[in-house]
């Protein structure tokens, strides 16, 4: 395993999901830890070949694959884990995301890695926004992926900004990418457009230096599928119609983790298009339907 340094202090491991480091007197802090054990054992063995001590996880937000390696490294070092409040809830009870996106208990094939990390216990809450502990990261907020999602900011100016973006080969493939509040998910690529750092690490995308071409990717991307859901809205038409409507346009093929991530997005995306007041819920026979206003 492989790190990229990116400023005096700055690291990160590229891979499905980026892992961050920042190595300071005391040891080093860990941005995420990838979706599993497996992941946990090789940054491990990392930090063990570098004789390096883990002192803390932060955890940018609770989705398992930037989890899912909490568990092992607790039990491995002892480190410390940090999250925010709302994230640190699921975090210690990973059923909730599962339950969150079906709206129910999970069913079986829900239960796997990928929705439902082993839980991790957190021994610091921290706050969405500022310096926490004694490494001088910084929480920044970035709103709209998931609960109350941050990125972190390093004390040499590297900000790690977790899934507030996507790099533009996974938006090509997938199209409709997952978020809560499609509003907020707009205002923090925003935000980032004049936001200053040496470097911008995304959770899925690799490092850059000018943040500016993968946020207008984002957006576009976001914006197209919130015009599609528009389109598909022209007959009233149920949650489930208008992620076969966005399945037959973009030629997406899902599983079942898949699709209840995607039905989870369409939800965000009617309840920004309701706040606009472009569609409009009523039910009908049964069926929750939605439609365009006049």
């Amino acid at each position: 395993m492989e790190t990229v340094k990116l400023g005096a202090a700055t690291e990160y491991i590229p891979g499905r999901v980026n892992v961050g480091l920042y190595l300071a007197d005391e040891g080093v802090w860990l941005v995420d830890s990838g979706l599993d054990d497996e992941a946990g054992r090789k940054i491990a063995r990392l930090l063990e070949e570098r004789n390096i001590p883990l002192r803390r996880i932060v955890t940018t937000h609770s989705n398992a694959d930037h989890c899912g390696g909490n568990a092992f490294l607790r039990k491995r070092t002892g480190c410390s884990v940090a999250a925010t409040e709302l994230e640190s809830v699921v975090m210690e009870n990973p059923f909730l995301e599962p339950l969150l996106l079906w709206s129910a208990f999970p069913f079986a094939e829900l239960g796997n890695k990928f929705l439902q990390a082993k839980p991790s216990e957190v021994d610091m809450v921290i706050g969405n926004r500022g310096i926490f502990d004694e490494s001088g990261l910084e929480a920044v907020p970035l709103p709209g992926h998931f609960l109350d999602m941050i990125g972190l900011r390093t004390p040499d100016d590297v900000l790690f900004v977790a899934d507030s973006v996507f790099s533009a080969e996974l938006i090509e493939k997938y199209a409709v990418m997952f978020v809560l509040d499609v509003g907020a998910a707009l205002e923090t690529i925003d935000r980032l457009t004049g936001t200053e750092a040496a470097w911008f690490v995304p959770s899925h995308a690799p490092a850059t230096e000018n943040i500016l071409p993968l946020a207008e990717a984002n957006r576009k991307g976001l914006l197209r599928v919130s015009e599609a859901v528009l389109d598909c809205c022209g007959e009233p038409a149920s949650r489930e119609e208008i992620l076969k409507c966005l399945a037959d346009r973009f030629s997406l093929s899902m599983s079942v983790s898949e699709y209840v991530l995607n039905s989870a997005a369409v939800g965000a995306h009617l309840s920004w298009l309701r706040k606009r007041g472009e569609v409009a819920p009523v039910v009908e026979k049964g069926v929750l339907l939605w439609r365009k206003t006049p």
